[in-house]
């Protein structure tokens, strides 16, 4: 070895750097396994870190349509066999309570529907005028259920039920007739195929929607049973619920309160709770990463104490002894770091492409990654490195 090469170290980080990549490439397999820690606790924080923060995203992009300010109450049956609330009173909530912007009463059944040779078993949904403005519901042909259509055989078909009722040549489209249990109904409109998520009453891609007067052909009550409304952004959630709750109370039915910020908290909070705990493990990875570094490193003092007896003996301090190995751990596990960055954020690319997600990570990410890696290389390596520099010179030159 030239005494170039054993230039104090501390003197150029670049040098030190290049330095360190040789010497570790000397003894490959050894810093291959530490690499391998370092990058499967590395990746497992990062795709955790990753994947939790698309979850986030996804799960406010489903509740996009709706807002987090909507509330549905549905009434459970008591002493009959469906509950049901008053119509008159859900029609007057705006009015009645200031925290109520909107309210659309509805109901939910399910019925065989046929059309032109297809049948299916689908979701029969009563709805009020109001209901798509509280829903997000789009158009993809005609026109939605108006005034107009209260005593009417009027319908408007979900974008699922329309594709599993359309046979070749004769679609699903306004003007087509579709039979609705023992009634047929004129189609007037089609929805564009919306998200579906916990908080809908039901799918309303797979429905069909007709006016809340016809509810007496499929509900011994007449009424509907559900009530959704839009609240004022600043609206103390719960407290309205259980206010309209009690307006709506009645003998027959039990009412269930429903919040769509109350939901959303409660999936962040468990995927906050499942990315913690996945994070943890990662850590502990993380941390037997450590340890394979600091093998590598004391294996590495141990074989190297001529060199290091004869870097003392040219002039390198015990800070200059201790910075070189520290320089060591710090690339090797900088290394891992970032193969274990491209590892996470590939492994949460394939989560987000068979969940169907938009795939996002967060910038910083990107720093913490490498950067907790090397904090944990010159962490667990510091003990070689001190080992390194309390070594007696002549004691290591004349080591074999």
């Amino acid at each position: 070895m030239s005494t170039a090469n054993l230039a104090i170290s501390g003197v150029d980080p670049g040098e030190g750097v290049v330095e360190a990549l040789g010497n570790l490439y000397a003894q490959r397999q050894r810093s291959l396994l530490a690499l391998l820690g370092i990058m499967i606790g590395t990746a497992s924080i990062i795709a955790m870190l990753t994947i939790g923060h698309m979850a986030q995203h996804e799960t406010m992009r489903m509740y996009k349509h709706l807002g987090v300010d909507i509330l549905q109450i549905h009434a459970l049956p008591v002493t009959g066999p469906e509950g049901f609330l008053d119509r008159r009173t859900i029609v007057a909530l705006p009015g009645a309570d200031p925290d109520i912007l909107a309210a659309a009463p509805l109901a939910v059944g399910r019925a065989g529907v046929a059309a032109s040779g297809a049948a299916a078993d689908l979701a029969v949904v009563t709805a009020d005028p109001a209901l798509p403005g509280l829903t997000g519901m789009r158009l993809a042909q005609g026109r939605f259920l108006g005034g107009i259509d209260e005593d009417s055989l009027a319908t408007v078909v979900g974008a699922g039920a329309a594709a599993k009722l359309s046979t070749p040549g004769a679609p699903v489209v306004p003007g087509a007739s579709v039979r609705i249990g023992q009634y047929v109904y004129g189609v007037v409109g089609v929805l564009a195929p919306m998200p579906y998520t916990a908080f809908d009453p039901t799918n309303f891609n797979d429905a069909v929607l007709i006016p809340l007067n016809g509810a007496g052909r499929f509900r011994a009550s007449g009424q509907p049973d559900t009530v959704l409304m839009r609240l004022r952004p600043d609206a103390d959630v719960k407290a309205a619920g259980e206010r309209i709750a009690a307006r709506l109370a009645n003998p027959n039915s039990r009412m269930q309160v429903i919040s769509a910020r109350e939901l959303i908290d409660g999936m962040n909070a468990q995927k906050a709770i499942h990315g913690r705990l996945l994070t943890a493990i990662g850590g502990i990875s993380l941390l037997v990463g450590g340890i394979g570094v600091m093998n590598v490193m004391l294996m590495g003092v141990m074989e190297r104490r001529r060199e290091i007896g004869l870097r003392a003996a040219i002039g390198a301090t015990p800070g200059d002894l201790r910075r070189m190995f520290l320089i060591e751990a710090a690339v090797l596990a900088f290394v891992g770091g970032v193969g274990g960055l491209a590892l996470g954020l590939a492994a949460a690319l394939l989560t987000a492409r068979m969940s169907g997600w938009a795939f996002g990570a967060p910038l910083y990410v990107l720093i913490l990654g490498p950067g907790m890696a090397a904090l944990v290389g010159v962490a667990f390596g510091f003990y070689p490195a001190a080992k390194a520099a309390r070594l007696d010179p002549i004691e290591a030159l004349r080591a074999e």
